[in-house]
């Protein structure tokens, strides 16, 4: 099912691949360069349920709270944040909109998109869902958009624009309880 003109969303996700495939090469340098996160191994894993997951993290959500483990090399770090209202709306909106029986992996369009990520729904016969903001279904590409959006914030990229306006997924300086 290809995305309508009148959403954007999918026509933006695809438009945008190239531009995402090098901030996605930019943003897997700086997480190998970066050395100031906590790099301590977690004993158990955190709060909430995984949501989403590709090579280089695993993120945790429990209602706003996120939480991402991050891999670097061959260690880990852990690392947490508040959703952004924006985020948390949208994510649930777009979470709540699908059909839990339904496959929503890979996108059927032509072009041979390979997903290097998994969009985890709790309760979902046919979860995770292959899908990363490249290459996903329409109906969940607002959701990878989000999760994409995650991991630049904890690899310390400045916000991106969408829909005219720096898209802030996790809150500044708002502590994890």
């Amino acid at each position: 099912m290809a995305a309508s003109s009148t959403d954007g969303v999918g026509e933006r996700c695809y438009k945008g691949a190239e531009v995402m495939r090098r901030v996605i090469t930019a943003a897997s340098l700086a997480s190998i360069a970066m050395g100031c996160e906590s790099e301590a191994p977690h004993d158990s894993e955190p709060p909430g349920v995984l949501e989403y997951d590709d090579s280089f993290a695993r993120i945790y959500r429990l209602d706003r709270r996120i939480d991402i483990i991050g891999v670097k090399g061959d260690r880990e770090r852990h690392e947490c944040g508040i959703l952004s209202e924006r985020a948390h709306a949208e994510l649930g909106d777009t979470l709540s909109a699908l059909e839990p029986g339904e496959d929503y992996g890979r996108d059927p369009s032509p072009g041979g998109c390979a997903p290097g990520a998994s969009i985890h729904i709790e309760g979902f016969v046919h979860s995770p869902f292959a899908c990363d903001f490249e290459c996903c279904r329409p109906e969940l590409a607002r959701a990878a958009l989000v999760y994409f959006l995650i991991g630049m914030h904890f690899e310390g990229f400045d916000p991106l624009e969408f829909d005219g306006e720096p898209y802030i997924a996790i809150e500044p300086d708002t502590p994890c309880p």
